[in-house]
């Protein structure tokens, strides 16, 4: 529902009504609209979070193909809804510091996650790069394009896909010892 309809159109008469489920059965269990939005946020980040460090624990695949998959996760996010229910969330926290506080927390696990594995990968590349910034830039540049796409940004105007995969090139042509991109863009 936040995802179709955004917060300012989410009740919990209609989110009790989705969920088939009595509205005095979600009162009682969340008292609030927000408290349930932020157990169903959390819920959902972990999912997400866990996805990803499962993928990158994944021993011998290279970088570039973990980077890659995140790519393709992301693709399947934006379609789900997922970018669009964190994007609502974030706008919520502007002006409501408790939905602020847990949207930087969930960021901030982001950003540790990017942030460990630059420490864990990165290095072997030849990269030399303190892994803290790289977790901030990867983060703050996905924000940037999660926003971009829902406004209805095309791939023309920011070419976010195109650069997501000139990234995954240059991690392949460092993983194969080469330093330029491993295969030339046409768009």
């Amino acid at each position: 529902m936040l995802a179709r309809d955004g917060f300012p159109g989410l009740t919990a008469r209609n989110i009790a009504a989705e969920a088939g489920t009595n509205l005095a059965l979600l009162n009682y269990h969340y008292g609030t609209k927000e408290r349930l939005l932020l157990a169903l946020f959390e819920a959902l980040n972990a999912e997400r979070l866990a996805r990803q460090r499962a993928m990158y624990a994944v021993q011998p695949e290279p970088l570039s193909a973990k980077w890659r998959k995140a790519t393709e996760f992301y693709r399947q996010d934006l379609a789900a809804g997922w970018v669009r229910v964190l994007n609502e969330l974030i706008a919520h926290g502007y002006s409501n510091p408790r939905v602020g506080k847990l949207v930087r927390d969930q960021t901030r696990q982001w950003r540790d996650l990017i942030s460990s594995v630059a420490a864990n990968g990165l290095p072997a590349l030849g990269v030399d790069l303190p892994p803290a910034y790289v977790g901030s830039v990867v983060a703050s540049f996905w924000l940037g394009m999660e926003s971009q796409h829902l406004i209805g940004a095309s791939e023309e105007e920011g070419h976010f896909f195109a650069i997501l995969d000139a990234i995954g090139d240059w991690l392949e042509a460092r993983e194969r010892g080469g330093e330029r991109h491993a295969r030339t863009r046409a768009d």
